[in-house]
């Protein structure tokens, strides 16, 4: 497993924030992670597409609002 150190001079943090940091930053790694894996499955997925950038952005509104409907209605949002 790799390993990220971050070094800040001068800040001490107690045990508590310590912990708290490291959970944060390994969440944001991982969803960067996996955000990065599905990119790069979408790109060999759609390879062939004849869609244009337009299309896609329009597509993707559509669907982006959809799913915010959907938590709207089971009131998550």
């Amino acid at each position: 497993m790799a390993q990220v150190v971050v070094n800040v001079p001068g800040v001490k943090l107690d045990k508590r924030v310590l912990s708290e940091l490291h959970a944060d930053i390994r969440s944001v790694v991982r969803l960067r992670l996996a955000r990065d894996s599905i990119l790069k499955r979408l790109d060999v997925m759609l390879k062939n597409s004849e869609l244009s950038d337009k299309d896609c952005m329009i597509l993707g509104n559509e669907a982006k609002q959809s799913i915010a409907d959907k938590w709207i209605k089971r009131g998550w949002l």
